[in-house]
């Protein structure tokens, strides 16, 4: 899933849930949402859990063997396995790239980072699950800071958490501390403990 090339909107219209922040992925679950009622059958248990564990796996662009080795280091955490999940998640290079407001989707934000145009306290980075801990410095590397500020002039209201510092007059970011459960807005409600509840079987 990870890899996922085909429509994103397609994504957001099977999920009845906006994938990414962009008016267009509102537009489609919008438009749906007006179409003309149908009757479905009560969906399973197993149903509504895969329906969230797809929502989260979409949303962060991450694949099934990936999201259960973040599960299974979520449950050695001190703090609830579905909090930590999400924390866990957050944190990933191109999802603070979208946080930053430097990538307008996650898939940009991968492309970004794979194409090597992100470094980490000095260093290139070319992987987007890279975990960013608390004093990372991120920046555009040198080469590609125009490209990052073309790609940043297209994100639209973007806010950036607590947990991260921008310096927009050096276009460069500090990771401030890990971030919390209460820091994460997503565009829809997510219920992490069916995630969890769908691995532990």
């Amino acid at each position: 899933m990870g890899h996922y090339l085909g429509p994103k909107l397609k994504l957001s219209r099977r999920l009845g849930v906006p994938i990414a922040e962009t008016p267009k992925h509102a537009e489609v679950v919008e438009k749906g949402r007006r179409g003309r009622p149908r009757m479905r059958r009560q969906r399973s248990l197993y149903a509504r859990q895969m329906a969230e564990k797809q929502k989260l796996s979409f949303y962060y662009n991450i694949g099934r063997r990936q999201l259960r080795r973040y599960l299974q280091e979520a449950q050695r955490s001190k703090e609830s396995t579905a909090d930590a999940l999400i924390e866990i998640v957050e944190s990933r290079l191109d999802n603070v790239l979208r946080r930053l407001g430097w990538a307008r989707t996650i898939w940009q934000a991968r492309q970004m980072v794979s194409h090597g145009h992100i470094k980490v306290n000095g260093r290139r980075i070319d992987r987007p699950s890279y975990p960013v801990q608390p004093n990372d410095v991120i920046a555009p590397v040198e080469s590609s800071l125009e490209f990052v500020k073309a790609c940043a002039a297209t994100a639209q209201n973007v806010s950036v958490p607590a947990w991260l510092a921008l310096d927009e007059n050096r276009f460069e970011a500090q990771v401030v501390r890990r971030p919390k459960i209460e820091d994460v807005q997503l565009p829809f409600d997510l219920d992490c403990g069916m995630i969890v509840e769908l691995f532990s079987k």
